[in-house]
């Protein structure tokens, strides 16, 4: 009995320091959240500032998105026509009266296709810095492969 005793004292001792453990544990975890939010709010309150002072930026940056999305919009309604093209030119190759060569052509398209398709994907991270460079390589590209299509259907 006596031994029944100290061991429900020890268990209980044991279960309180748990307690206050973890309630040590959450206390700390607050206090670094608490702080961790007033940092998000310093940092956004500072890139207002640098927005605010630097008059415009944001509007310019809204025109940059703007731009870019306008651009991205009509390249891909192009493509979805030139894969329309291309498509009709994998259907003569399918057919009997396939003209010679046209299958290796067509996987020079399906290559510069694929090439354009990265270098397309990747014109969403471009910035306002680097945009007319990689609009004007992307353009380049696209009159390539263009030509290989309009070459092809001949």
């Amino acid at each position: 009995m006596q031994r029944s005793i100290v061991f429900r004292t020890l268990l209980l001792a044991s279960l309180f320091a748990g307690c206050e453990g973890a309630a040590e544990r959450q206390h700390e975890r607050t206090n670094a959240e608490t702080l961790a939010n007033e940092k998000i709010g310093a940092a956004t309150d500072e890139a207002a500032r640098a927005a605010v002072a630097d008059g415009g930026g944001l509007l310019a940056l809204a025109g940059f998105l703007r731009l870019r999305e306008d651009y991205r919009h009509h390249t891909a309604e192009a493509m979805v026509e030139l894969d329309r093209r291309v498509a009709l030119l994998q259907a003569t190759v399918a057919g009997p009266r396939a003209p010679p060569g046209l299958e290796a052509r067509l996987q020079r398209i399906r290559t510069q296709r694929r090439r354009f398709d990265d270098d397309y994907l990747a014109l969403e991270s471009a910035s306002a810095s680097t945009w007319d460079a990689a609009r004007s390589a992307l353009d380049q590209e696209w009159s390539d492969l263009a030509s290989l299509v309009d070459a092809a259907a001949r």
